[in-house]
């Protein structure tokens, strides 16, 4: 049997029994790490950065976490806000135990997420190149890539490979990436590696995983050009931004996918706000949607519109008004 191996001397959090019997399973895993932070600090949990500092998830995922516990009426909000306790309660996470939350919120860390303007010049790169050996290895094996290449490539390798700290490894995966793509121009190479550092893709494997994000974009976005009654060879910027939150972030079938374009007339946002609501629900099949809106019409029906009441109300409201009729005649 596995058992805690804990003496408890920092105190004890009570998880309800019932919580984790229903939802175990059932919801998603990252929306346990939001419900465990919560229940560790009940007057400390105040928004979606202060959780996302202190359990590693990114803000979207919370806020999805959030809407999850919401929609299955586990938590509330009662709109206030105690910094104090918020403080506390990012102390008390062991990952930033240093990190006060409103200092991180009023001082946020300085990324560089874009490259110089100016550029080194061609003495300043043969420097770089007398000063790194990687620096020579990382044009021989970009020349494999590109083929011969100029001042323009070079300063670019050089300012991606210093200002973004990227590996060599890194630098090369993302030049196969824009060779498989079919642009190795200088704009489209700055431009992904731009892209990558303030999405925090910073690691190889972090590349490998992105990589495979954008292929999946890029296969749903063909499967579903019917639907979206367009030939562009690409999706456009905000097409794109659906499609990795539906097939990617929330892992949403092509099927689906298409379903709920299709129940929302064909409208990104529309849709958007339909697979969210699948997401946070648990509901990732078509069966299992089809259910969700009958249920949901039955409960209209029958809250909107009763038949025996709406006879009674009008044969009463028919006979008060004779009853007015005759008083004063």
């Amino acid at each position: 049997m596995f058992k805690i191996k804990s003496d408890f001397s920092n105190g004890v959090t009570a998880i309800p029994t019932d919580l984790i019997d229903k939802y175990l399973k059932l919801a998603p895993s990252a929306s346990f790490k939001v419900l465990l932070f919560i229940l560790r600090n009940p007057n400390g949990a105040i928004d979606e950065k202060q959780i996302s500092i202190c359990t590693g998830l990114t803000e979207n995922d919370v806020r999805d976490c959030i809407e999850y516990w919401k929609e299955n009426d586990v938590i509330f909000d009662d709109g206030e806000k105690n910094e104090e306790e918020a403080n506390k309660a990012t102390a008390n996470a062991k990952k930033i135990a240093e990190i006060s939350y409103i200092e991180e919120k009023e001082n946020p860390k300085v990324v560089v997420k874009s490259l110089p303007v100016k550029k080194p010049t061609q003495k300043e790169i043969a420097l770089r190149i007398s000063q790194d050996e990687n620096i020579t290895i990382l044009f021989r094996e970009a020349q494999k890539i590109v083929g011969t290449f100029g001042y323009d490539t070079q300063s670019l390798l050089v300012m991606i490979y210093d200002h973004f700290g990227f590996s060599i490894d890194l630098i090369i995966t993302l030049l196969s990436y824009q060779q498989s793509e079919g642009n190795l121009s200088s704009l489209a190479i700055k431009k992904r590696a731009e892209e990558w550092v303030k999405n925090g893709i910073d690691t190889l494997e972090a590349a490998v995983v992105e990589i495979g994000a954008l292929d999946k974009i890029q296969k749903t976005y063909i499967e579903i050009q019917a639907i979206l009654e367009t030939d562009a060879k690409k999706p456009t910027p905000k097409t794109a931004k659906c499609l990795r939150d539906w097939a990617v972030n929330w892992d949403f079938s092509t099927e689906m996918i298409i379903y709920a374009l299709k129940e929302s007339g064909r409208s990104l946002s529309e849709a958007n706000k339909l697979l969210k609501k699948y997401h946070a629900m648990n509901i990732f099949d078509i069966q299992s949607a089809e259910l969700k809106k009958k249920k949901t019409i039955t409960s209209k029906v029958e809250k909107s519109y009763d038949v025996n009441n709406v006879g009674r109300n009008s044969i009463l409201e028919r006979m008060k008004n004779k009853e007015k009729e005759s008083a004063n005649v």
